[in-house]
């Protein structure tokens, strides 16, 4: 975000410079004098053509306070860029990774800021495109959180744009700013249709074994190795105390159908209305322990259970027919909602 006295294009031009320059970072970025950008502000244009006028009034009338004054406003002008630039200068920003979220929900993007010196540092913004900013201020060694919320106003997998961190701390007169680009995913899913309820005609039941092992039921039937996203309480934690790692207790009982959410039995409503009714099953089969698969055109993923199971699945709803996934995040408040 450059000052907001240059014109739309010549601000766009001067931030895609910048944004070439400043690579993307998948941890933290520093903030040194190659990342760090200043120019005058509106009101700094006006104090400049001020000091010009003061400069020529001097002459003209020989007046020595004049000079003084003007001189004096000069000296005022380069001391507060000089601290405006040092503001931002050495200090780290750390983004963490942003949880998933569905379409229509806020993403939250989580910031760590913090700097290895014993000077505050006051009125630090960060920006998300030209949402509203959040503000901070940086005791001497300290770390601050800061938090923006961006909407979830498009489906899929990007990375996030627009991120810049700025301040105009002392007197408003310069405006110092640094891009911050990073590797990380924003996760997008599709919105879950409301009312879509596990139903005959909407997924492809698989009767297979009416007995079977399972991680429910009333006998024990033995140890198996543990899958990620199954729940702890399944876990022998005696076994884990023998050292022999971490073990399901699996039982005989009698096995739920499996279940197959298919793309091609659901045929009323748009691609966006189908990817929602498939996104309200996955959710509703695992809040239901059922065992499902996923057909989606030119993806299958086999029938499975659990936490990791789900994410998958919804990662393939959400990224469907996504050509790009390294494409960045912007939107439009008025944008067309898919």
């Amino acid at each position: 975000m450059v000052s907001v006295a240059l014109s739309g294009s010549i601000r766009r031009r001067i931030d895609a410079w910048v944004e070439s320059h400043s690579p993307p970072s998948p941890d933290s970025i520093l903030l040194h004098n190659r990342r760090l950008y200043i120019l005058p502000t509106g009101f700094g244009y006006l104090f400049a053509v001020m000091l010009l006028f003061l400069f020529l009034a001097a002459i003209n009338y020989q007046n020595s306070m004049a000079f003084v004054l003007t001189f004096m406003l000069v000296s005022l002008g380069i001391l507060s860029l000089w601290q405006t630039h040092r503001n931002l200068l050495g200090i780290t920003i750390k983004l963490q990774t942003p949880r998933p979220i569905f379409f229509g929900e806020d993403c939250l993007l989580k910031f760590e800021v913090s700097h290895p010196n014993n000077s505050r540092r006051f009125a630090i913004g960060i920006q998300y495109a030209n949402q509203i900013p959040v503000y901070l201020t940086l005791e001497p060694e300290a770390k601050v959180e800061a938090v923006l919320k961006i909407p979830g106003l498009r489906r899929g997998q990007f990375r996030p744009s627009g991120i810049t961190v700025f301040t105009r701390y002392p007197t408003g007169l310069f405006h110092a700013w640094g891009w911050l680009k990073f590797d990380l995913p924003i996760l997008i899913y599709a919105k879950p249709r409301p009312g879509a309820r596990l139903q005959q005609s909407l997924v492809e039941q698989y009767d297979g074994q009416t007995a079977t092992s399972t991680i429910e039921g009333d006998d024990f039937a033995g140890l198996r190795e543990h899958r990620a996203g199954e729940s702890l309480r399944h876990i022998s934690w005696k076994a884990f105390a023998q050292g022999k790692g971490l073990l399901t207790k699996t039982f005989q009982g009698n096995a739920r159908p499996s279940l197959w959410i298919d793309w091609f039995q659901i045929h009323d409503g748009s691609i966006e209305d189908k990817l929602g009714i498939m996104t309200a099953l996955v959710l509703s089969a695992e809040n239901e322990d059922q065992k499902y698969g996923l057909r989606l055109p030119g993806t299958i993923i086999e029938q499975d259970f659990g936490n990791a199971h789900k994410h998958t699945c919804l990662h393939a709803l959400a990224v469907y027919k996504q050509a790009d996934f390294n494409q960045e995040y912007v939107f439009r408040e008025d944008a067309d909602r898919k």
